[in-house]
């Protein structure tokens, strides 16, 4: 079995030193128990960096220290576990707490309602792809909640989510075993900018959409309809017979 090279190279964190010579060395059980805590908090809104601990305990396995099976089941139940508490939290108090902020911040209640039904339209979709994106996944459980959205629904979209994460990190983190930091800096390098052009490109196509809708039905509006030019004639044809 190769070993996993455990020297401190130069410039390299000691804190990130102690914790991977920690790992090497405790019980893997210990290890699944740290994993599946850590998910459960992250998914349940806590922002806890888990790529890394994911990736470093990918790159273990493929040295034979963990169970890569083993390993992906603790991940998972973890994320959903955490992404299941966030659900409750927010089905059981997220509305009025919601509500709140909303009239602090000199809000409608309507505006709440808007996101609601818009939340559950489009929330499968939101959860689902939410649960493998950085710094969004411990905040997409919560809405899910307050929207009151189908638990079977939300187990499955939450579940299909976190376990494709789950798997794409421990495995990213097996094929690249002694270079693992490699996935950890180009996460953090490239992560955020890949999210402003998401969010700009979503901010784009939404806008296309509202103004495309807003045109048509001005437009539409604007011309009657061939039931409304029959209804007029109808009514013109009792006036003279009356």
């Amino acid at each position: 079995m190769a070993s996993f090279r455990l020297l401190r190279k130069e410039g390299e964190s000691f804190v990130l030193y102690a914790v991977t010579h920690f790992l090497m060395h405790v019980n893997p059980l210990l290890i699944y128990l740290i994993v599946a805590v850590v998910l459960a908090l992250e998914s349940s809104g806590i922002p806890i960096a888990n790529s890394t601990l994911l990736l470093f305990t990918g790159a273990l396995a493929s040295f034979g220290y963990l169970d890569i099976w083993q390993l992906t089941v603790a991940a998972s139940l973890g994320s959903i576990v955490g992404a299941c508490v966030a659900y409750a939290v927010g089905k059981r108090g997220g509305r009025r707490l919601l509500l709140r902020m909303t009239l602090l911040l000199h809000g409608k209640r309507r505006m709440v309602n808007i996101v609601e039904r818009w939340f559950l339209r489009a929330g499968t979709g939101m959860v689902f792809f939410s649960r493998m994106i950085p710094y969004i996944r411990p905040f997409a459980c919560f809405p899910a909640g307050i929207a009151r959205m189908k638990k079977l629904t939300f187990f499955l979209a939450a579940s299909a989510g976190s376990l494709i994460w789950c798997c794409g990190m421990l495995t990213v983190g097996w094929y690249l075993g002694q270079r693992w930091m490699l996935a950890v800096h180009l996460l953090y390098h490239y992560t955020v900018p890949a999210l402003c052009a998401i969010a700009l490109l979503l901010a784009l196509y939404f806008a296309g959409m509202y103004m495309v809708k807003r045109y048509l039905r001005s437009r539409f509006e604007l011309v009657p309809s061939p039931a409304e030019d029959c209804e007029e004639a109808e009514c013109s044809r009792d006036l003279l017979h009356a």
